[in-house]
């Protein structure tokens, strides 16, 4: 059953696919006015009056002249302005007409006959406008989703997403915001998308089956549908995403959950794509994907199936959209308290579609730019929103977005409408998101500012039309419904370790009239980003010293409220035990590994940074691997040397410990030096031992003799030879005897 269902499943994606043969971007021809036009207005003509013939003129006998060009209708371009008439007739205005004639009639044809009339002083013919991008990306005017003001003929302007006001009054995406993208694999090296994609050490990951976790996909389909929630805004590249940011640099990131190969016959744990990503920093998943059915009748026995029965998929769904955003102790981490689970309604016509049809999910139809529902589209009222998907009659009535390799293609269905209401949604975590931010609160402004409009085929409401600046002004007026107040979580006891970096959120509610919110802080490093209902107040303590400070929320001039804090005192790093001294063999390529963390402890609970230096005898090889904290070290002569080791706190409050290190011939049980000698010898064994020693001259007399003498590497036996006799003696250790000079 489930080999069965992981089949079902890539062939879903298959029929979903249908119709999404890529086309070549590079056959669209951009203009700078952004769409081809005639140089006038077909059927308009601008006529500036002589004084005496203006008043009136729209009531004047129609003439042969007009009658040949068609004239429908003769009106003054600035109609009667009442108590402002007579400064409008000061300035002339009172003189322009405007004049609606047959279209098919030329305008020089048009300019010569109207230019003729007696008390036409001139002619003018009024150009096309088109409305100026939010964006400089180049194929942004294609992508007729985001903003339809007809650009083809067949287009009804007002079938888009409304996102345009959006970017202007609110945000374009924020970075906070992680959307899960399950599906093939992102090519994250896309221009378009560079930097936006997380890394594998980051979070994204491959889930299809025989594969390393670490496989990195490049699907056409995955990035397609990443490339309309993020493209990234206003590089000059490309096409946009619906959350692509406003600067360049990118908006809200995408993780990469792969759960299709590069092979056909590949498949992927979908459910363990979802936990991963609730797990790893997603409060967003976009599913493009669903289950096969060769018939709609084998789609509603799925559909029950799924509905009625557990399954590792709803249970991953539903831990998805209970645990985005909430750490293991269950606090709130992310922008939003739980996730948000989108899935593409199918592309077979059919009334049912799976798992798009399970109740806690949002499921996304498709409609195309005329306004109607997408002919392929699944369709039901478990339908949540209708999204642009494309109707795959002309390639420029469907989605344009992100292909591998730098490109850009147009493709059809309810996959690429999905990802439109996945981008919304970001949007509206990214600017509304924080603590107390829910997913119930994300969904209700979706539902909530959806517009009725799009018809189905049989001329009925087929679902809500996704509408992006409805939905922050649903979002925005629910927040508006209460009193002015500032408010916070703050318990009264706001404390900042000196080394960190605290963020602070505090809510307006009731503002009504959008009173600029603005903070003050007596505190240096305090950085605050507003809008109308919300303060974000990060405090950077090691950019102030500690002690107490306060910030202030001020609303317009309404309302203030102050938020004392105090940075605590910090505390330098303390050593928690002791490095013996260590002997090495010189003789050997071996080392030595030290983890300088297991003999610090930071009273702040920081992580420590680490510093060593070498005194002595220039006897060792030293590597400090600062990823790993290990110091290693290898003695290449004999000789003894001190090492240091100093621990750093962010604010570089130190402590040290030292140590020896002693390089000798680790083949012999000990060492006699100098030899000759004149002064003082020294017996040093290779450890701590006892040892007997007798210093016998030529005739064999003994001149030195010690008993039971404790001697090791750092404390060798000294052995006083200044008055001595020079020549040739023997020396007896442990009886071990050994020829020793004296100079």
């Amino acid at each position: 059953m489930n080999n069965l269902k992981r089949l079902s499943t890539f062939l879903t994606i298959s029929l979903i696919l249908a119709g999404c043969t890529p086309a070549d971007i590079q056959t669209i021809k951009e203009k700078s006015s952004a769409r081809e036009c005639p140089a006038a207005v077909p059927g308009e003509a601008l006529i500036l009056l002589t004084e005496a013939a203006a008043d009136g003129f729209e009531r004047a006998p129609e003439t042969a002249s007009l009658e040949m060009l068609g004239v429908r209708s003769i009106e003054r371009v600035f109609p009667d302005a009442g108590p402002y008439e007579e400064r409008h007739r000061a300035a002339g205005l009172h003189r322009w007409y405007r004049v609606s004639y047959d279209p098919a009639v030329s305008p020089t044809k048009a300019g010569n006959d109207l230019g003729a009339l007696p008390g036409v002083e001139s002619v003018n013919f009024p150009s096309p406008k088109v409305r100026m991008s939010t964006f400089n990306d180049p194929y942004l005017y294609h992508q007729w989703g985001y903003h339809n003001y007809g650009q083809e003929e067949s287009f009804v302007p007002g079938f888009d997403i409304n996102v345009e006001p959006v970017w202007e009054r609110y945000t374009a995406g924020s970075r906070e915001v992680i959307v899960a993208v399950v599906d093939g694999g992102v090519d994250s090296g896309h221009e378009d998308l560079a930097g936006v994609v997380l890394s594998q050490k980051e979070g994204s990951r491959s889930f299809v089956y025989d594969y390393p976790s670490d496989s990195r996909f490049i699907d056409e389909h995955g990035t397609h549908v990443a490339g309309t929630i993020a493209a990234i805004n206003n590089n000059g590249i490309g096409v946009c995403g619906i959350a692509g940011g406003r600067d360049g640099k990118g908006g809200v990131r995408i993780m990469s959950c792969a759960i299709f190969g590069p092979k056909d016959t590949d498949d992927g744990d979908d459910a363990a794509a979802l936990v991963w990503a609730a797990d790893h920093g997603a409060v967003l998943a976009n599913n493009s994907w669903g289950y096969v059915a060769n018939s709609e009748s084998a789609l509603r026995n799925r559909y029950e199936e799924f509905i009625n029965s557990d399954s590792p998929t709803k249970s991953a769904i539903d831990y998805f959209i209970q645990y985005a955003g909430i750490d293991p102790s269950g606090q709130q981490t992310g922008p939003m308290a739980g996730g948000m689970v989108i899935f593409a309604a199918g592309n077979d016509g059919y009334d049912f579609g799976v798992p798009a049809g399970y109740d806690p999910v949002i499921a996304v139809g498709a409609f195309g730019p005329d306004g109607s529902m997408s002919g392929f589209s699944n369709r039901g009222p478990w339908v949540d929103l209708m999204a642009p998907g494309g109707n795959n009659r002309t390639r420029l009535s469907d989605i344009l977005s992100t292909v591998p390799k730098n490109q850009y293609n147009y493709s059809p269905g309810t996959s690429m409408a999905a990802p439109h209401v996945t981008g919304v949604a970001a949007l509206l975590v990214s600017y509304f998101g924080g603590p107390g931010f829910t997913n119930e609160m994300l969904e209700e402004a979706l539902l909530g500012g959806s517009a009725d409009g799009v018809l189905n085929l049989y001329g009925e409401t087929a679902g809500g039309k996704l509408d992006a600046f409805n939905s922050f002004q649903y979002m925005l007026n629910q927040l508006e419904s209460e009193k002015l107040t500032i408010a916070t979580d703050y318990d009264g006891d706001w404390t900042v370790k000196s080394h960190e970096s605290a963020v602070f959120q505090v809510r307006v509610t009731g503002n009504k009239d959008r009173l600029p919110i603005s903070v003050e802080s007596d505190c240096p490093g305090v950085l605050a980003r507003c809008n109308d209902f919300r303060a974000s107040v990060t405090v950077n303590a090691l950019d102030a010293e500690p002690g107490n400070y306060s910030f202030t929320v001020r609303v317009g001039k309404a309302l203030e409220k102050a938020f004392p804090f105090t940075i605590l005192p910090n505390h330098a790093p303390v050593p928690v035990g002791e490095l013996e001294d260590l002997v090495v063999n010189a003789n050997s390529a071996a080392t030595i590994s030290i983890a300088p963390v297991q003999y610090f402890e930071d009273p702040d609970g920081e992580t420590l940074a680490f510093d060593f230096k070498v005194s002595g005898d220039p006897i060792l090889s030293t590597y400090f691997n600062p990823t790993s904290d290990l110091l290693t070290i290898r003695a290449d002569d004999y000789g003894l040397a001190t090492v240091e080791i100093t621990a750093y706190d962010a604010r570089q409050a130190k402590s040290s410990i030292t140590f020896r290190i002693l390089g000798r011939d680790g083949y012999r049980p000990l060492d006699v030096f100098p030899n000759p000698v004149t002064d003082w010898l020294h017996v040093r064994p290779g450890t701590e031992k006892e040892l007997q020693v007798r210093l016998y001259n030529q005739l064999g007399v003994c001149v030195y003799e010690r008993e039971a003498v404790q001697a090791g590497p750092f404390q060798p036996l000294d052995i006083d030879m200044q008055q001595l006799a020079g020549g040739v003696y023997t020396l007896s250790v442990n009886n071990e005897r050994l020829t020793v000079t004296k100079l």
